[in-house]
């Protein structure tokens, strides 16, 4: 069980990261789009702060869950160059709980906001804003059940490696 549901996390974990590659690649475009019709066409375009506001609270909250996955977040690896074993192991526990408690939060608050604003809209883009609150609790769900995983599991969820050392020459 416990192989299983480690790839499907580590799958999860390649969708959002992904997810969140797009969506600053869209942020780009929209800046890039903005620069050159406020400066060059002198008419700017209405909608994309809000675009690029909405999508990076996205970006934030995807590439956040994938680094508690990943254990990649800072006060995870501060912990790198102390040397007991059971102190590492108290110090990573302590965090893992702690970022559950905040995911746990952030399901609880996050939820309730989105759903207030469900028949609410932005007002350039007219995206509905329920879109923009629901990175809050999904980030949530995502952080809360990665971090449970790393409690239950510590070893079957290592930092993913990526090829990136096949981009070099």
């Amino acid at each position: 069980m416990e192989g299983g549901v480690t790839s499907v996390l580590r799958w999860v974990v390649k969708v959002t990261e992904g997810a969140a590659a797009v969506l600053i690649g869209f942020i780009v475009c929209c800046n890039a789009a903005q620069i050159f019709c406020r400066y060059v066409l002198l008419d700017p375009i209405s909608w994309t702060d809000e675009a690029m506001r909405y999508a990076m609270v996205w970006v934030a909250f995807l590439a956040g869950s994938a680094l508690v996955f990943r254990q990649e977040h800072m006060a995870l690896n501060v912990f790198d160059t102390i040397k007991s074993k059971a102190v590492v192991w108290l110090l990573k526990t302590f965090v893992l709980v702690s970022i559950f408690g905040f995911a746990v939060l952030l399901i609880i608050y996050g939820w309730p906001l989105a759903i207030r604003n469900i028949k609410q809209f932005s007002p350039s883009s007219q995206v509905p804003l329920v879109w923009a609150y629901l990175a809050v609790p999904v980030g949530g769900v995502l952080m809360a059940v990665y971090a449970v995983w790393l409690l239950i599991f510590p070893k079957s969820a290592p930092v993913i490696e990526d090829d990136v050392e096949s981009f070099h020459p």
